[in-house]
């Protein structure tokens, strides 16, 4: 019976910590954390990251939406997937840019043999998404290419780019990052409406950058970053987005921090603790 109520105890004070941590948020998005997958339900879950199931489930759980991975294809479609080769996950190889969108289509991830999980177009998936205008979500650009007029790449894929977020009317509910100045640059040049967030080597590399080029944030991983640098950032209106939160620990001490954005691979938890 005392044991009982000491485990009773236990469970009211942890649900009294959990919500003292919603109530004591301090950001630049109202005082909420926004809550994104990392490529859907991230690392560790039976779905491909970036895969249409992994970021449907991702969605459904009540997330306010997600991270996925963006490149592009020879013929200029844009694709959520993550690895420069496609042999790291899938069953073929070379790189995304290397093919068209037909040779990519019928790809299928590789490592889960019996089901059938192909890679998909972000504009497939928008077009299969409900209520779409709902949620946020952040492309990580990764730029892989063996193109030499880089220039040119970053031109045809900004284009690309631009082209669907004004097709589904989603340039309120895009975040953009990139670790590449040069490419963020050239997107301010096509539209400076759009959300822009530098992914730095270090934090405070990040925030000169996002300062010197009026960029909306920073993306960071929680390990490189403190409550007290974030509150830096927020000093001089940047937003702070982190990732690599593998575990419920990771979760509970990344919403300490009152970042604006958390990219999770505990999506479940993660509801629970700003929902």
């Amino acid at each position: 019976m005392k044991q009982q109520f000491i485990l009773l105890i236990f469970c009211f004070l942890l649900f009294l910590a959990c919500t003292k941590e919603k109530q004591n948020v301090v950001n630049l998005e109202g005082n909420k954390i926004v809550a994104l997958g990392h490529a859907g339900m991230g690392i560790g879950n039976r779905y491909p990251m970036n895969s249409y199931e992994s970021i449907l489930k991702c969605l459904n759980l009540g997330m306010d939406g997600t991270e996925f991975d963006v490149q592009m294809t020879k013929d200029s479609i844009l694709v959520a997937f993550h690895h420069q080769e496609l042999d790291r996950r899938t069953n073929a190889t070379g790189t995304i840019n290397s093919l068209t969108w037909k040779e990519i289509k019928n790809i299928r991830y590789s490592q889960t043999p019996y089901l059938n999980y192909p890679i998909i177009s972000v504009e497939d998936l928008f077009t299969h998404l409900d209520n779409l205008s709902r949620y946020k979500f952040t492309f990580d650009c990764k730029l892989y290419t063996e193109n030499q007029d880089m220039k040119l790449f970053y031109t045809n894929y900004i284009n690309a780019m631009d082209k669907l977020i004004q097709k589904f009317d989603l340039e309120d509910n895009v975040y953009i990052e990139s670790q590449s100045v040069d490419f963020l640059k050239l997107i301010q040049l096509k539209n400076p409406k759009y959300k822009l967030f530098i992914y730095p080597s270090s934090f405070e590399s990040g925030l000169k950058i996002a300062e010197e080029l009026n960029l909306y944030g920073i993306t960071i991983s929680t390990r490189d970053i403190t409550k007290e640098q974030i509150q830096l950032a927020h000093n001089v209106q940047k937003r702070v987005a982190i990732w690599n939160t593998h575990s419920y620990s990771a979760n509970v001490e990344a919403v300490s921090k009152n970042p604006d954005f958390i990219q999770t691979d505990r999506v479940k938890h993660l509801v629970k603790l700003v929902k």
